[in-house]
């Protein structure tokens, strides 16, 4: 059996070892030296006519590639697309979810095929290793089926704040608002509990926080609030209640938390003081380690907060 050409060896690389019955007849392999390959274990049938060189590793990319070339319709999508645009906030599928029409079913083995009847151009992206993944809107709406509303929300302002708008998000749940559609009402519930102005939290710890404070009895907190400091310079705490001008920040300390930032943050403690707002401070450390407890200091505080306002 001949070697593999440089060319088609460098596009076996790409494509993370997946090589098409096609693909080897151009380089000059016979239908029979296929087979023999295909027995003496060189060579792996993934699907119809898609093999993989075993001496590339069975990966989740390979699969994915596999299933692509298997058929050129189907796309990668729901938490299979989130581990290829690396989302966080998402539990790790090993296996892909392709989304196909609802007249066809392509590929049988290896694959979750879920169906869809809207699919536009818009809704993927061709990935030079030929894996067609959705684009990371329609991941997102195609988590929502596999993930409860706590976890989705975390991803919600994930997407937003590195891939996409809120306009954008509002644009493709309309066009894919169809009757019955898994996850649709978690997406609905989820987009509805946001104002389209409202920044992004910066991760999924300050939902936990806010949502901590609310169970214990703290009425909802305006999420990335605009607070406008003396130095005309805008601020938007994690969350806030502006009667009583009080926020509360969670400070990512293992992620920034430099002595720049510190100070930059004082600063601006201090400006929101001058107009009346009082800012306390939880870092992600302090969270790690008790986390009940510093919800409760911040619960004290809050009703304090609440306290002297009343009083003033």
């Amino acid at each position: 059996m001949a070697l593999l050409s440089n060319t088609l060896a460098a596009v076996i690389a790409a494509r993370h070892g997946i090589v098409t019955v096609d693909d080897l007849i151009a380089d000059g392999y016979t239908p029979n030296g296929i087979k023999r390959q295909v027995r003496s274990g060189f060579l792996v049938r993934m699907h119809h006519d898609v093999l993989r060189v075993a001496t590339s590793p069975d990966s989740f990319e390979s699969r994915c590639v596999a299933a692509c070339i298997a058929d050129p319709e189907i796309v990668i999508t729901g938490v299979a697309a989130a581990r290829l645009w690396a989302f966080r906030h998402v539990f790790v599928t090993e296996w892909p979810i392709a989304l196909v029409a609802h007249d066809r079913t392509p590929i049988r083995n290896g694959v979750t095929l879920r169906r869809t009847n809207r699919l536009d151009e818009s809704d993927h992206v061709d990935r030079a290793d030929a894996i067609r993944v959705a684009s990371p809107p329609r991941a997102w709406f195609d988590c929502a089926r596999d993930m409860d509303d706590e976890r989705f929300e975390r991803l919600t302002e994930w997407v937003l704040d590195k891939h996409t708008t809120m306009q954008t998000l509002w644009r493709l749940t309309n066009r894919l608002s169809a009757r019955g559609r898994p996850g649709l009402a978690r997406v609905h519930r989820v987009m509805s509990s946001r104002a389209v102005w409202q920044r992004p939290a910066g991760s999924g710890l300050e939902l936990r926080v806010l949502k901590a404070l609310q169970q214990r009895g703290v009425p909802p907190l305006v999420q990335q609030f605009p607070l406008r400091l003396p130095n005309g310079l805008t601020i938007h705490p994690d969350g806030a209640d502006p009667t009583i001008r009080w926020a509360v920040e969670v400070d990512h300390v293992t992620w920034h938390g430099g002595r720049f930032d510190a100070q930059r943050d004082k600063g601006r403690d201090r400006a929101a003081r001058r107009i009346r707002w009082q800012v306390d401070r939880v870092t992600d450390l302090e969270l790690r380690d008790d986390f009940n407890g510093a919800i409760t200091d911040l619960v004290a505080l809050y009703h304090l907060r609440r306290g002297e306002m009343a009083a003033a």
